[in-house]
C-alpha cells in the first residue's frame, strides 16, 4: 500500500457514509494539499459505485481543511450500465468542507474506440538532469517528503537555482517535468486525481505575483488512460490571469508517452494584508 493510499482510507460508518483521518503529511504550510484531499472524496466515491474507474472528478473546495478528522457522506446520482455519477461531501466540525462529483466507467472497455490526440508530451531532460529541490510556494512543505518531483531546469524562476543564487522571474506562468510517489508505488487512475495538482502554481513565475499563496477554488480532471508503471511527465500553464483570477491547465503522460490525464483548475491569487 502506496503512502497516499495510507493516508486516505477510509472507515465504514453507515451504507452512505465514511470517516476518515486527514493527516500533515501532504501539506502546504498548515493546509492539505487540494488534490490530496480530491482523493478522499474520490474514493469514497469509488466504493459506492459499480464501475472501477474515474472518468471526470470535479472537486470544490468551500472553506480551508485543517489535518484532523473528517466525515464524507456520499450519494450515488445515477448508476448506468457504461457509466456511474456520484457526489461526495467532506464535513469537518459539522461545516461542508469540499465537494466532489465524479463520473465513473471502465477505462478498459472502451479500447480499440476512436483516438485523436493533438497535445504531446513536450522534450524533457530525463529524471537526473532535471532540478530535484523543493519547490513550492513556502519553505513548509511536507508533501514534497512525500513526492518526487523533477522540474525542467530553469522552469522554476522564483526560487535559487541549484548554485544558490537568484533568478530573475522567467515571466511564463509553464512548469513542466516528472512527478512520481517517494515510496516507489506506481501511479493508478485514482492518484491522477492527485498528481493533477501536485506542481507549485506556475503564475510564481510571475513577478506581478508577490505573494506565494495561490489556493485553488475548484479542480477537474480528466482521466483518459490506466498509467504504466514509472514517472509520469506533466506539463501545467496558465494563459489568464485576471483581477487575481487564473485558470491552471494541465497535462500528464506516462511513462510509455500516453496521455492519461488533463485538467483545468481555478484558482485565486491570496490577497496581501
Amino acid at each position: 500500500m502506496s503512502e497516499l493510499d495510507d493516508d486516505t482510507r477510509l472507515e465504514p460508518i453507515g451504507p452512505q457514509n465514511f470517516r476518515t483521518q486527514i493527516t500533515d503529511r501532504w501539506s502546504i504550510g498548515t493546509a492539505p494539499n487540494g488534490g490530496y484531499l480530491a482523493v478522499i472524496t474520490t474514493k469514497s466515491i469509488a466504493a459506492r459505485l459499480p464501475h472501477p474507474h474515474p472518468f471526470s472528478v470535479t472537486t470544490h473546495f468551500l472553506s480551508t481543511a485543517r489535518p484532523g478528522p473528517a466525515e464524507i457522506a456520499v450519494e450515488v446520482v445515477r448508476a448506468g450500465k457504461g457509466h456511474s455519477t456520484g457526489e461526495a461531501k467532506l464535513f469537518q466540525g459539522g461545516k461542508e468542507i469540499v465537494r466532489t462529483i465524479a463520473v465513473f466507467g471502465d477505462l478498459g472497455a472502451g479500447a480499440g474506440g476512436p483516438t485523436h490526440v493533438t497535445v504531446a508530451p513536450h522534450d524533457l531532460p530525463p529524471p537526473d538532469a532535471c532540478e530535484r529541490g523543493r519547490a513550492g510556494p513556502t519553505s513548509s512543505l511536507s508533501i514534497a517528503d512525500r513526492v518526487d518531483v523533477a522540474m525542467r531546469p530553469g522552469a522554476v524562476s522564483w526560487m535559487p537555482g541549484p548554485d544558490g543564487l537568484p533568478r530573475r522571474h522567467s515571466e511564463r506562468a509553464v512548469l513542466d517535468g516528472w512527478v512520481r510517489l517517494r515510496d516507489g508505488s506506481e501511479p493508478d487512475p485514482i492518484s491522477l486525481v492527485f498528481f493533477a495538482d501536485a506542481f507549485p502554481p506556475p503564475v510564481l513565475n510571475l513577478s506581478s505575483v508577490r505573494t506565494p499563496w495561490v489556493p485553488t477554488l475548484e479542480l477537474t480532471v480528466h482521466v483518459k488512460a490506466i498509467p504504466a508503471p514509472g514517472f509520469l511527465a506533466a506539463r501545467f500553464t496558465t494563459r489568464a490571469l485576471v483581477d487575481g483570477y487564473l485558470e491552471e491547465d494541465g497535462e500528464v503522460w506516462d511513462g510509455a508517452g500516453k496521455l492519461v490525464a488533463i485538467s483545468r483548475q481555478l484558482a485565486r491569487v491570496q490577497r496581501m494584508g
